[in-house]
């Protein structure tokens, strides 16, 4: 689908954003990362048959319900919407754009799940809403965008009270699978993170080379509108996203440099960010999510409940700019317009995320 200046592609297969492109100045701009073996032929050796469907074509953006582990029904990492068929219902014009809705094939804790694409003219972002209706439990739940840093970047956010690692790293006992912070650890400074190799500053990237590392910043819910950017100065460009911070409180990076040398990422997987805008007790799976822990206990959500209304809806807003910055990018975002810290200004539609 596509508007002035933007068109977006779903993978019906796995409902993931297989391309993301922002047209300006006569360039096309798409700063998202794609597992380099999305289009390698079928090998069993690489990709089992235990091996969850999403990580086959692994892409910019997919939308997990529940996120992480579902050891509760069972269904595959990051549920159905991540690794299920989706089916177009509508792709339809609208006022200076275009709207398109798809529903997911298999219901998620017994809610029919709809996903509705907006794009508007000269707007840089994908405006996103998953709708889930009748759901019958609650769920950890998060966006999963992932960034291509393999020439570097330079993060801002919105404010963050703290960042934590897990006890753990997430792949925790696997042979081949290497990170460098520790775990489990905690900072107010985002600046200033503990690692095996000194401090590392998590609004630079990389921070190391050949490691896969996870870790949670907890949103200011003072924000209505939390965001993060990811400035890639030698790409001239900037990726942006804007969640709602009342329901989706926490932002997870997951840093992806190579860290993981067994199949399917046989060590290949290089230069890749993932901002995951989450409502989620980190990576710890469904029922640690959905029972008390450490920051519920602090007012924090970490699942949204589909019980309590008949339709719920989770919205965003991804997309990017050309930049020429060579500092990380804050964002100030008003009812029609982002303003970036250099001077940069997009048309915004706040309503969509709100």
């Amino acid at each position: 689908m596509q508007a002035r200046g933007i068109s977006a592609t779903l993978d019906l297969g796995l409902g993931q954003l297989h391309s993301l492109v922002v047209r300006r100045n006569a360039r096309d701009i798409n700063p998202w990362a794609r597992v380099p073996w999305a289009d390698a032929p079928d090998d069993g050796t690489r990709f089992g048959a235990e091996m969850p469907p999403h990580l086959r074509r692994m892409s910019a953006d997919f939308f997990c319900a529940p996120f992480v582990l579902d050891d509760v029904d069972g269904a595959p990492a990051h549920g159905w919407p991540a690794n299920g068929r989706w089916s177009l219902v509508n792709d339809l014009p609208i006022e200076n754009g275009r709207e398109a809705t798809f529903v997911l094939e298999k219901k998620v804790a017994g809610a029919r799940v709809h996903k509705v694409w907006t794009l508007l003219d000269d707007h840089p972002f994908l405006y996103q809403c998953h709708r889930f209706t009748g759901g019958n439990a609650a769920l950890p739940m998060a966006h999963h965008m992932m960034i291509n840093l393999r020439r570097g970047g330079l993060l801002a956010f919105s404010p963050k009270l703290w960042a934590q690692t897990p006890a753990s790293p997430i792949d925790a006992g696997a042979e081949g699978a290497h990170s460098v912070l520790h775990y489990p650890a905690k900072s107010n400074d985002l600046t200033s993170f503990p690692s095996r190799i000194g401090a590392v500053d998590l609004t630079r990237y990389p921070i190391a080379d050949q490691h896969d590392d996870f870790v949670m910043l907890v949103d200011d819910p003072s924000v209505e509108l939390g965001w993060a950017s990811a400035l890639r100065p030698a790409s001239h460009d900037v990726a942006m996203l804007i969640k709602p911070v009342s329901k989706l409180p926490q932002t997870m990076l997951w840093l992806s440099n190579g860290g993981r040398s067994y199949a399917p990422w046989n060590g290949e997987h290089v230069g890749v960010l993932g901002i995951e805008e989450a409502c989620s007790f980190g990576a710890s799976g469904r029922i640690a999510s959905t029972r008390h822990n450490p920051l519920t206990e602090l007012g924090i959500a970490t699942a949204i409940d589909l019980r309590a209304a008949k339709i719920v809806e989770i919205k965003t807003a991804m997309g990017a700019l050309p930049s020429s910055a060579r500092t990380p990018l804050r964002l100030r975002i008003e009812a029609e317009t982002v303003v970036l810290s250099d001077g940069t200004s997009a048309p915004f539609a706040g309503h969509l995320v709100t």
